[in-house]
């Protein structure tokens, strides 16, 4: 038995989708939710202006989340659009409208912009599934893994992107991981990418000494 079921495939824009979860009830309110080879969890404070600034490309990620739960009753809206050069769905821009649901994931798939929006208090976790290419060098790098739009860019210009084709295999992930985890530095803030003309840009935010030493 298999718990990688489809439930819902949207033909808007071509393997956009919702899996089933694996989540297990443990009480009349509560339930464990199993992850997969990666899992990242996103937590967006509560009462605070917690909306993401730019959308998110992957090239090389296909993202898998799960909407936990929300600090307000306002529809999470997932506004999307698919980069991809080679698909037939190329340019199309489509909206979902959910709510938090543990038991069930969107698929987004690599090369699609996406710009989650009502997100106070947001906890989203993430169970990416991992591509390479060869013409990319087979590198999984944090830099080119993704790129930044401007929030406000009208969606009909969105640039196109040739996206990885290879599944990393289960065995490579803990080296995928580790070179992640090796580049990680805590006085960089999360880096924006952006494209200016076919090049990619790295911005990055230096953290200040003091920025480190938590609050009384």
């Amino acid at each position: 038995m298999t718990y990688e079921i489809v439930l819902h495939e949207y033909s808007e824009i071509k393997d956009l989708r919702w899996i089933r979860n694996i989540d297990i009830p443990s009480g009349p309110n509560s339930s464990i939710l199993l992850g997969g080879k990666v899992t990242t969890l996103v937590i967006r404070q509560g009462g605070r202006n917690t909306e993401y600034a730019v959308w998110g490309i992957h090239l090389g990620t296909d993202d898998q989340l799960t909407f936990v739960s929300k600090a307000d009753d306002k529809p999470i809206v997932v506004r999307l659009v698919d980069c991809r050069k080679d698909s037939p769905t190329s340019g199309v821009y489509f909206e979902i409208e959910t709510t938090p649901d543990s038991s069930r994931r969107l698929v987004i798939p690599r090369g699609v912009a996406h710009l989650p929006t009502n997100c106070n208090g947001l906890i989203t976790l993430n169970t990416p599934a991992l591509y390479w290419d060869f013409r990319r060098n087979g590198s999984m790098k944090l830099e080119i893994d993704v790129v930044n739009i401007e929030r406000d860019r009208d969606v009909t210009k969105f640039p196109l992107y040739e996206t990885c084709r290879f599944k990393v295999p289960d065995w490579a992930y803990p080296a995928a991981l580790a070179v992640y985890k090796d580049r990680y530095n805590p006085r960089y803030r999360a880096p924006f990418v952006f494209d200016r003309g076919g090049q990619l840009y790295v911005l990055r935010k230096r953290i200040q000494d003091d920025e480190l030493v938590p609050s009384p």
